[in-house]
């Protein structure tokens, strides 16, 4: 059975491990973020650019995959969408979404926008939502943004007010409270992904009194029946090969 595996959440390297020891089965990851690549899984990872979704497509049909599991991280949906389209098993594997502690402020939104809209003016604002979103924020000069980069680089800062904050993961609650501390944190505005490792800012923040705006995952409309959990992908990949 040869298997397409869209890799990025964090659990991706541990079920390409798992997928792969099943005898009789080849595995290919593709990615869209790094991390899963530099984690090097003991699978095959296509290196190439799809340009377009027409590119994913036929790349799929050119190397005659027999399913598509789904393990993107929460928020990205390009290549599922794709694959959901074909006329190929295809499974999305779930996680359980975070919920506040008793001593967690939340504000909850829909939407990078949104999240923008609920900083007070002046506030000193950590973004643990990647690079892009940095610019969510040019209208707001008041603010004072920190984006964390897990990778050094010499890229200049996009706005005037704020700077990048480097550091390589997994961080400790430790770690995330001496950060938030020091770098004087009011907001933290971060992606409900359900990271069992990447809680750990939240549960800092919390700690620390700071409040969280948390951008909910919209729904991208998954059946259920095209859903599984982490620990329930491999009885499911082998139950489709059986059929």
């Amino acid at each position: 059975m040869k298997l397409l595996m869209i890799a990025g959440m964090g659990e991706s390297v541990a079920l390409a491990r798992e997928l792969s020891v099943i005898e009789g089965h080849e595995v290919i990851c593709v990615t869209e973020g790094r991390a899963v690549a530099r984690a090097e899984p003991p699978v095959k990872i296509y290196d190439g650019v799809f340009q377009t979704d027409a590119d994913f497509a036929r790349y799929i049909a050119d190397e005659r995959f027999d399913m598509v599991v789904d393990a993107a991280h929460p928020f990205e949906a390009r290549f599922g969408t794709i694959a959901r389209g074909l006329e190929l098993p295809y499974l999305r594997v779930t996680r359980e979404e975070w919920t506040p502690k008793q001593n967690e402020d939340w504000i909850n939104v829909a939407s990078m926008k949104e999240a923008v809209a609920a900083v007070p003016r002046a506030a000193r604002v950590f973004l643990a939502t990647g690079r892009g979103s940095v610019h969510a924020f040019k209208e707001r000069a008041d603010a004072y943004v920190m984006c964390r980069q897990l990778e050094q680089h010499e890229r200049a800062f996009p706005l005037d007010n704020g700077a990048y904050v480097f550091g390589a993961g997994p961080f400790s609650v430790t770690a995330e409270m001496q950060t938030f501390q020091t770098l004087m944190v009011d907001f933290l505005i971060l992606r409900n992904s359900g990271s069992v490792q990447g809680r750990s800012k939240v549960y800092a923040a919390g700690n620390l009194g700071i409040t969280i705006i948390m951008i909910q995952k919209t729904d991208v409309g998954v059946p259920q029946f095209q859903t599984a959990t982490i620990l329930d992908v491999a009885k499911r990949v082998a139950d489709c090969a059986n059929h």
